[in-house]
């Protein structure tokens, strides 16, 4: 049925009123939460960048760009940085997956690491020598069936464990602990699927960020 004048004015005095009543951060969240506006998005502020899912969008706003890419806590969610400069096509797979629907802010479970894997990339088969990536981490409950798949060198698979494993340790997030994802570097992200050359910046094999 058409929105009409009336219900649509109705509509913005609802709107009005919330954001007078609880705050408009609060507002935001829940009016993007029924969007469902999961698009990435660029953060940027005194020449430093991250890029974050569109469900994370206000989280990462609670600080700054360095508090969230070095303290690793943002206002009241734990953070966990991908560093696109040193992992170009494993951003490249987490930034098509938000695009597509996942989630940014996701739950440790290590538990389901094993099963997950399995059925996210048991069937995977790479055409380049490299390595199945998914999104969401095979460590959290959102991982698992239905996680986006994509070939990313096997060197930054390796980096990539590192780099979650330092991730929860330096953020202290324990098993059940909700957290969020952000990409460093996001300009380095790969702009094409991996296809057996390794574009990193930093072509290292353990990534403790």
């Amino acid at each position: 049925m058409p929105r009409t004048k009336s219900r649509l004015f109705l509509s913005v005095l609802v709107v009005v009123g919330a954001v007078a009543y609880f705050g408009p951060t609060e507002v935001l969240e829940a009016v993007t939460g029924l969007v469902g506006n999961d698009d990435p998005v660029l953060i940027e502020q005194n020449g430093r960048q991250l890029l974050v899912g569109g469900d994370g969008e206000s989280k990462a706003r609670k600080c700054t760009v360095e508090v969230a890419l070095t303290r690793r806590v943002c206002g009241d969610v734990k953070v966990v940085v991908i560093d696109a400069g040193k992992m170009p096509f494993i951003a490249r797979n987490i930034q098509l997956a938000w695009g597509g629907g996942h989630p940014s802010i996701l739950t440790r479970n290590s538990a389901k690491q094993g099963a997950n894997r399995a059925a996210a990339c048991g069937s995977f088969v790479p055409k380049y020598g490299g390595s199945c990536d998914e999104y969401a981490f095979a460590t959290t409950d959102e991982g698992g069936s239905g996680a986006r798949t994509e070939e990313v060198p096997l060197r930054e698979q390796r980096c990539q464990g590192g780099a979650i494993s330092a991730g929860y340790a330096k953020a202290k997030i324990g098993q059940g602990d909700s957290f969020l994802v952000v990409i460093a570097t996001p300009t380095a992200v790969a702009a094409t699927a991996y296809t057996g050359a390794d574009e990193a910046q930093e072509q290292v094999e353990q990534c403790a960020l």
